[in-house]
């Protein structure tokens, strides 16, 4: 009796469970939703006799419906196209045009279902699925305008495309060409548009609208599904209240550990030799990235802090023959490698086109190559814009299966310049999940596929010549410096 009971139960548990799961893919997340376009909805849509729409309802309550550019030629629906529903076929002659959204600046995130079949090429390369243009006197690809663009005339398997901006407005907008004029019209099939005023707070609230439109029109969830990047500010931040937990996890919440042969106040008048290892130009460890030379006297223990100086410095002929000139930096890394906990250095960028970076590698054997970039960063560039970009990646180099190179980055856009102070910066490495934080403050989480293995923790400044651009001479020397490096293993 008490087995069939349990098998009952067991039953009425999956039930639930296929229900809920059922349940949470029969419509998107509806939070900030304020432009659903659904071909599937027969109901959404003013069909003429030659069934060529006429109107599309939005069907996020927030009324803001599209209407045919050219009702003679309307895109038709098409039934039972894509994995039993129907599509919205445009010939690259109309589209659907709406209303103003939003006229205030703010986020916003996009999702597109769309394909070309074979019989739909022959088209102009550069076409857009949707169009966001508030002002007129500028094209749609110039911000706070904006779109989602194709740039191809061949056909293409579904595709589910996503954009996520901050700090622009939303509309009048477009489906299936540029909002002004008839330029960039698209050939090809449409099947859902999702469009909402907010980000995606979390890597699941993002899964779950990637997984709705998956499972609806049987699209494969695109890689970058499996990851979340913050837009826009950080919000409310935590305040440190106690400096020997992880800024982000103040409660205490992870029962972390701190692991004192990983951390480092940098309190001394140097470097300890058996906690660090300075890269020192001999032997078959990475001399630098050209023309920079890493050199020990670089990296030095100052008034708190791990200091770590590019500068201009003309250098010996041996190293002039091997590509290295003008210029030095410094390389510093741990002897013991770390494996999954959480990593925080508090630190400043140094402010020139000299890289600033924070990150976990480890490169000691041919078929077992990992890096995990914390932080990659041009405090003053080429570009005034990259000043403000956190970037974040990671990188696997060599398995014993392949030597492929499968990197998984991104970007968070900084409301400052990072080189203009000290933040807080940490990383939660679990076996399932990366997190990268700053100020305590979550900026991108993603599954972790492939990074399973003890790896070295790394601070240094290289030539980044082709990303930050070359580093002016005015600004050298320049400093990178960082007050403490922590690292804590979780207790459960």
């Amino acid at each position: 009796m008490q087995r069939a009971r349990a098998v009952l139960l067991m039953g009425l548990v999956w039930f639930a469970l296929a229900c809920s799961a059922a349940q949470t893919t029969s419509r998107p997340p509806m939070t900030g939703l304020v432009l659903w376009l659904d071909a599937a909805d027969a109901s959404s849509m003013t069909v003429d006799g030659q069934n060529r729409v006429q109107h599309w309802r939005d069907k996020s309550g927030q009324s803001n419906d599209a209407a045919v550019d050219d009702t003679a030629r309307g895109p038709q629906r098409v039934a039972n196209a894509l994995n039993g529903h129907s599509v919205m076929r445009f010939s690259g002659i109309s589209a659907f045009l709406g209303k103003t959204i939003r006229s205030e600046k703010g986020p916003v995130t996009v999702l597109i279902v769309s394909l070309r079949p074979p019989e739909q090429t022959k088209v102009d390369p550069w076409q857009r699925l949707f169009s966001s243009r508030p002002h007129t006197a500028s094209n749609d690809n110039v911000l706070p305008n904006f779109a989602i663009s194709l740039q191809q005339d061949s056909a293409y398997a579904p595709t589910i495309s996503v954009l996520e901006l901050y700090d622009v407005p939303i509309g009048p907008y477009a489906v299936g060409r540029n909002v002004i004029g008839t330029a960039d019209n698209f050939r090809g099939d449409i099947a859902e548009v999702l469009v909402y005023d907010r980000p995606f707070a979390s890597l699941a609230q993002r899964q779950q609208a990637f997984q709705y439109l998956a499972h609806k029109w049987s699209v494969a969830v695109p890689l970058q599904a499996d990851t979340w990047t913050r837009v826009g500010p950080l919000g409310p931040v935590p305040s440190q209240t106690h400096v020997n937990l992880p800024l982000s996890d103040q409660s205490n919440t992870g029962q972390w550990t701190l692991d004192t042969k990983l951390s480092d106040d940098f309190n001394g008048t140097a470097l300890d030799p058996a906690r660090w290892h300075v890269n020192n130009a001999i032997g078959n460890e990475s001399l630098g990235r050209k023309p920079a030379l890493f050199k020990p006297d670089n990296a030095s223990v100052e008034n708190g802090h791990l200091n770590i100086v590019f500068r201009k410095e003309t250098l010996p002929q041996k190293y002039v023959q091997l590509g290295f000139k003008d210029y030095t930096s410094a390389m510093v890394r741990t002897n013991e490698r770390g494996f999954y906990g959480y990593y925080e250095a508090r630190a400043k960028p140094m402010n020139s086109a000299g890289s600033s970076a924070f990150w976990l590698a480890w490169t000691g054997m041919a078929d077992n190559a990992t890096e995990i970039d914390i932080f990659e960063i041009g405090g003053k560039t080429k570009n005034a814009a990259l000043d403000r970009f956190y970037n974040m990646n990671a990188h696997l180099w060599a398995t014993p299966q392949s030597t492929e190179h499968i990197a998984n980055g991104s970007i968070w856009v900084a409301p400052w310049r990072l080189a203009s102070d000290f933040h807080v910066y940490g990383f939660d490495w679990q076996p399932d999940t990366l997190r990268w934080y700053v100020d305590g403050v979550l900026v991108r989480e993603s599954k972790n596929t492939h990074f399973f293995f003890p790896m070295q923790i790394v601070f240094d400044s290289e030539a980044m010549w082709n990303w930050f651009g070359v580093v002016d001479d005015a600004d050298l020397p320049s400093t990178f410096s960082v007050d403490y490096v922590k690292v804590w293993q979780r207790s459960r």
